[in-house]
């Protein structure tokens, strides 16, 4: 599968959301602004990701970094998350953005380009407190950063990479890439960034309507309900007996106890380490 978003910012002046989602754009990628002040926040922020929102596009935001240190890359996070607080349940993913602006920015204040030791550091820095905070992130980045400047343990630090690649198909394998500058939308007066997104983000792999403990008297059982594709599998094989039913849109499961009154097993989604319930016997 794959989706064609945008990313937008100031710069792209008032949007008609409305007519962007007519268009058949499925997600925006906002900027939310930039640096280690709140001052500094995109302008056009929260008229945008309200916008798209309203209009039920899948939304993310980037932040640009003008980060000199790790503590400053710090100080970005918790601007950033300032700002981005209200939305968090709609947003996707943040996108730490550190460009040649970053490095010239740099220059002028140090009177000499950042060490990529310390690019690295500031970029991994951002992510994992994003993540730390409870966002899925990304890392923008393009091939001449890819190859030169960011290391294989930063690209993955992430949970998506998004690549400015305007040659085609992606050089590597990414999450989202970045195919051009000059892209025309309706809604959007002017050139607009496009972005190809590969995968279903957002889009949970399978859900299941039931958590927590579950009590099951012998004799009787239990049905849960789950969407997508996923194998209900038992922590311990002989406490339950697990019966799946297959309908066109959802899948039931039911759990028929067979161990002893007090007994208890922890129900999971096959191949996924957390669990999603667990039976009791009563």
């Amino acid at each position: 599968m794959s989706e064609q978003w945008i990313d937008v910012s100031a710069h792209n002046g008032v949007i008609d959301w409305e007519k962007v989602a007519a268009a058949g754009i499925k997600g925006a990628i906002i900027r939310a602004g930039y640096g280690n002040s709140v001052t500094q926040r995109d302008k056009r922020f929260v008229d945008n990701i309200r916008g798209a929102i309203d209009v039920g596009l899948k939304v993310a935001v980037y932040w640009f970094s003008y980060a000199d240190s790790v503590t400053d890359a710090k100080r970005e996070w918790q601007t950033c998350k300032q700002v981005i607080e209200p939305y968090k349940d709609k947003i996707l993913f943040v996108a730490y953005d550190y460009e040649y602006a970053s490095v010239n920015y740099y220059t002028r204040i140090h009177g000499k380009a950042p060490a990529n030791d310390l690019i690295n550091a500031m970029a991994v820095t951002f992510i994992n407190a994003a993540e730390a905070d409870g966002y899925k992130t990304a890392l923008y980045t393009n091939n001449d950063y890819r190859l030169h400047i960011f290391t294989a343990y930063t690209m993955n630090a992430a949970d998506y990479l998004w690549l400015a690649d305007y040659t085609g198909g992606p050089n590597v394998k990414c999450a989202i890439q970045q195919t051009g500058s000059t892209g025309r939308v309706d809604g959007i007066s002017g050139n607009v960034d496009m972005d190809t997104v590969f995968i279903n983000i957002g889009v949970p792999a399978f859900t299941c309507d039931t958590s927590g403990d579950v009590y099951i008297e012998r004799g009787k059982c239990y049905t849960a309900k789950t969407t997508g594709n996923v194998n209900l599998v038992a922590g311990t094989s002989d406490v339950v007996q697990i019966v799946r039913c297959l309908w066109p849109d959802f899948t039931l499961w039911h759990i028929v106890p067979l161990g002893k009154s007090g007994q208890d097993v922890g129900i999971y989604a096959e191949g996924y380490s957390d669990r999603l319930f667990r039976v009791i016997i009563k």
